[in-house]
């Protein structure tokens, strides 16, 4: 339930970033799930997504690293590590990122191969941050070949997004 209510308050800015729709509501319902001191995975992670979107990117990698030690399937520990990925990428550690989104991809191709196109977004994103453009090029396409052969709209449009922004950066 928190982490849809979070999501519904996300949008992406023009570097693909997430942003909040309404701060103050976000910052709201993240004050309020934080007096609980969560310790479930769902919470913790919600909850550090919704730091990430609020630039609390200290403390989004602490609930996210508390996310992950309560992960107890291959799916929560790859959306977590990738939202901890995100969480380092924003706060301006791209190489974290880098290596936590190399081990989530290495984890989807062996064990959750419908994780993977995830993994690769995430890379080439953690890619592009660190002027690495062809290896960013190449797991973006990767990415989008898996999600045009899936047929969602919203991962193919969110693909071709990072992949434009990849082409038309200053």
């Amino acid at each position: 339930m928190l982490f849809q209510e979070i999501n519904e308050l996300i949008t992406y800015d023009d570097r693909q970033r997430m942003i909040p729709t309404d701060r103050d509501r976000l910052a709201a319902l993240v004050t309020s799930a934080r007096t609980e001191n969560p310790t479930d995975y769902t919470t913790l992670r919600a909850l550090g997504v919704g730091l990430l979107v609020l630039g609390e990117h200290t403390a989004a990698i602490d609930h996210l690293n508390r996310a992950l030690a309560q992960a107890d399937t291959t799916r929560r520990r790859i959306a977590a590590s990738l939202n901890l990925a995100d969480a380092h990428r924003y706060a301006g550690d791209a190489t974290t990122a880098e290596s936590l989104c190399r081990a989530t991809l290495t984890l989807a191709r062996e064990e959750a191969p419908e994780m993977t196109c995830f993994s690769l977004q995430h890379l080439g994103k953690a890619l592009t941050d660190l002027n690495r453009d062809q290896e960013a090029r190449a797991a973006l396409q990767e990415a989008l070949a898996i999600r045009t052969a899936k047929g969602d709209p919203n991962l193919i449009a969110s693909t071709q997004a990072a992949l434009e922004l990849l082409t038309h950066r200053p």
